[in-house]
This record gives C-alpha cells, structure tokens and sequence, in this order.
C-alpha cells in the first residue's frame, strides 16, 4: 500500500487505488503534469482504441471506412449517455472553439442584435464574438463577473444587470478556464429565456471533471471538449443543441452533410438532412480522421467504471488540499472560489513576490512540473489541475517549491 502522509485527508487503500489507476494512463511517470485544464493524457485502453481504428481504417481506406463510423456512433450513443443528452443531438466536433462558432456563426443575426458573454471568456471565444461585430455588425456586451464570487446568485445577477430587449444570445463558460469558477448554467438558462433570448455554453472544462445533465440544463446550445479532462484524443469535441433550435443553425462548412432541398422531419417530427438526424449533418465536413471520436467511447467506458461521482471528488479533494496549504501563505491569493458549488478541479492562485521568468521555468526544467502561469500586472498567477492521474505527493512538491523560492525576509 501507498504510505500516506498524516497531512493527507487519505487512507493507504484509496491512495493504492488511484495509484493503481494513474498506471494505466500514458503519462510519464518521471513527470508531475497538473495540467489536464489543457489537455487529458489518454488511458492505455483508449490509446489502443484509437491505434486500432487507425489500423482499421489504413488496412483499407475506402472500404474499411465503415468499421471506424459504426464505432464513431457507438461513441456517440455511450457519450450522450455520459453527459445526459440524446445522441441525434450531438454533433462531434474537433473542440469547443469549433462549436461555438458554429453557433455564433450558424445564425442568423440583423442589426440591433445583441450577444452577452462574460468578461472572463476564453480567449479564442472572445475572438469569434470580436469576429461576429466586425462581420455581422452584432454588439457584444459583457457582465462583469466577479474574480472569486462567493454565491452563485451574483453570476446570474451580473448577467440580469446586462440584458437588454435585443439580447438575442448568451454565451458563457460552465467553468471558467483562468479560475475554475463553475458558472450556474441552469439558471443562466432560464434567465436567458425569461426574455426571449437563447444561451449557448461554452463546456470546455465540464465532460470529465463534473457530472453533467446537458438536457435537462435548459440551455440552448452547449459546447465542449473531450480531450481535457475526459482523456479522449485530441482534437475531439462536440455540440449539444436541443431540437427546436436545430434549424436555426447555419451550414458553417457546406459539404455533403447539405441537401439542395433543405431539410426535412421524419414521421416523428424529427429534423433530418439525407435521412440522417440534422445535427451529424453539420458535422460532415468531407475527410476527417474518426478514429479519435471512435476511443470517445472508450474514454467514457473508463469514466463510469472509476465512477463519476468519485472523479470529481478526488479532483476536489486534491484541489481542496492545494488551497489548504497555501490558506495562511500571505503571498498566495486565491483566484477560484470557495463555494462548494462553484469550485472543481482547478485552482489558481496569484503569487506577490515570484519573478515570473525563473518560476516559469524552474518548475519545468527542475522539477518537470507542468502548470500554466501567467505574467499579470498584480503578479505572477498559477493555474493548477488536478485529476485523477495526479496524488497529495505532487500537491506536496509544488507546495514546497513555492515555499522555497519565496524572497527571503
């Protein structure tokens, strides 16, 4: 059994479990990676799902093509399951960027139109709303969140604060990248629609380190990655869009997933394009690799053997032991909420007096840590995640590291 620490809020077996589970994960055991807010590493099952797929498809190109897009809908049946959203709703996508301009430049805008975003998006979001005023001439307006909000309610009344009549669209992070703030998307949603306006969420964080109910979240539109913290392949992502708004969205790439006719519904009512369900038709952009989007499947499959609800409390109760020993280090402020609610896998802090050149790469090339910092005016800011691939005994070694390089006084 692991040895564990007194400090640890742990016993030897359950550290012996996730030590079991992170050797299955294709990590370098010589590196100390806290940053699945990035990317996921993938676990070996699905590492050879996707070389298998590759295999599959390279034995013969043009007929085994197939084989990859029976498993590329099996993926999608287990996946909808997975975040709790119909499979013909689901469009695979390469990322979260993708889906989201797929939205914001899949419809239809006329003048006086309004998009409300937070001021905390993701940067290439903020470029496609920047892109969609220049190009549609739609303004952009944003709620100004608060940095560490300490209810959820003051999200949603940031967000009231700012609509308007012609708000038309809210586009918002479920967790919100710098922080890791968890924004209530479900009464986001229904403040969005008590004026008439649609939501679209940016889930680039959530599939993987939270359990989700897309569907039952009321949203409009939700975006999100497969390759963060559900440790799917890279370059794999999807959009949820509930049914009625399915026609509402544009073609972003016109190729064979178009008809000339148009779409049309099938004897139940549901919206198709070439007899397919309409969403798996936007998502047809000619040539593509699958293999990726076929090992979705097996991802999830390793997700709900480990147990959603257990991912997410090892990623809190590692974060929350982070931010517990850095509570009295009066160098360390904490960026991320405290809220239960509020609060997952990821935590970042802001540093007073760390020099942000040497931290930066003292952490890599002495100690193969790897973290995102930031050079901000305020100081050098720290984005640390923790999944179920990371231990206490990391949490430990960065702690001591921040201690050690502290100014001497």
């Amino acid at each position: 059994m692991t040895e564990c620490k007194p400090s640890w809020p742990t016993t030897p077996e359950a550290e012996t479990y996730w030590e079991t589970q992170t050797k299955q994960f294709m990590l370098d055991p010589q590196e100390v990676y806290l940053n699945t807010g990035s990317w996921g590493s993938l676990h070996r099952t699905v590492f050879e799902s996707l070389i298998k797929g590759l295999e599959d498809l390279e034995g013969n190109p043009t007929r085994n093509r197939g084989i990859l897009l029976d498993k590329m809908r099996d993926a999608r049946e287990a996946f909808g399951a997975f975040i709790n959203a119909p499979p013909d709703d689901i469009a695979f996508l390469p990322n979260v960027t993708v889906a989201i301009n797929m939205v914001v430049h899949g419809l239809t805008w006329k003048a006086g139109d309004e998009i409300l975003a937070s001021d905390q998006e993701y940067g290439a979001i903020d470029n496609c709303l920047d892109h969609a005023a220049k190009l549609w001439g739609v303004q952009i307006n944003r709620a100004q969140i608060p940095t560490s909000a300490s209810e959820p309610e003051e999200i949603v009344q940031a967000f009231r604060e700012k609509m308007t009549p012609n708000t038309k669209l809210i586009v918002c992070s479920h967790i919100v990248t710098r922080t890791g703030l968890i924004v209530p998307v479900d009464q986001l949603a229904k403040l969005a629609h008590e004026h008439c306006a649609m939501i679209a969420i940016d889930g680039a964080h959530a599939p993987g380190m939270i359990p989700l109910n897309v569907e039952k979240s009321g949203v409009d539109f939700y975006g999100g990655n497969c390759h963060k913290w559900l440790c799917a392949p890279k370059g794999t992502g999807f959009l949820y869009t509930r049914p009625e708004n399915q026609e509402k969205l544009h073609h972003l790439i016109v190729s064979w997933g178009y008809n000339k006719n148009g779409p049309n519904r099938d004897d139940d009512g549901a919206l198709k394009i070439n007899n397919q369900p309409y969403m798996w038709q936007l998502e047809h952009w000619g040539t593509r690799e699958m293999a990726g989007f076929g090992a979705v499947g097996d991802a999830v499959a390793v997700q709900e053997n480990i147990g959603k609800d257990n991912i997410l409390k090892r990623g809190q109760q590692l974060a929350g032991y982070f931010r517990d020993q850095l509570a009295d280090a009066k160098w360390a402020e904490l960026l991320t909420p405290s809220h239960p609610a509020m609060t997952g896998s990821i935590t970042s802090f802001r540093y007073a007096n760390l020099d942000f050149e040497t931290f930066n790469h003292k952490l890599y090339d002495g100690y193969r840590i790897t973290t995102p910092v930031f050079n901000e005016e305020q100081g050098v800011v720290q984005r640390v995640s923790t999944h179920i691939y990371n231990s206490f005994e990391q949490i430990d070694l960065l702690v001591n590291i921040l201690q050690t390089l502290q100014p001497k006084t």
